[in-house]
């Protein structure tokens, strides 16, 4: 009984960080997608120390790298990116270039 409780609670441990990393792709193909594509081949051309800097120190590299773009600076400063950037952090981090994650053609 013991085996079959600690089986149940590790597969929803499982399952759970994987639901995070799914959210984070949604926010992320909604508000990303247009113009970057898909995570898997974005999240691969930084490393998670490089996605790291982009989502701290206030933003201010994701600021910097879409400069000429006002629509994407509005989102960057809005309640929405506020709510949706811990998520689309994780995701990115995921497929990082230095990450053990390896994108599949079916994720």
């Amino acid at each position: 009984m013991k085996k079959i409780l600690f089986l149940l609670l590790a597969v929803f441990v499982i399952c759970g960080f994987g639901a995070k990393e799914k959210k984070g792709q949604k926010y992320y193909l909604k508000r990303c997608g247009k113009c970057h594509g898909t995570g898997r081949m974005w999240g691969n051309v930084a490393t998670m120390d490089e996605w790291k800097s982009f989502f701290t120190t206030d933003t201010k590299d994701l600021k910097d790298f879409h400069k000429d773009e006002p629509n994407v600076i509005k989102y960057i400063n809005s309640r929405d990116f506020k709510k949706e950037k811990g998520r689309m952090y994780r995701f990115l981090q995921e497929f990082s270039s230095d990450s053990e994650s390896i994108p599949s053609c079916n994720n």
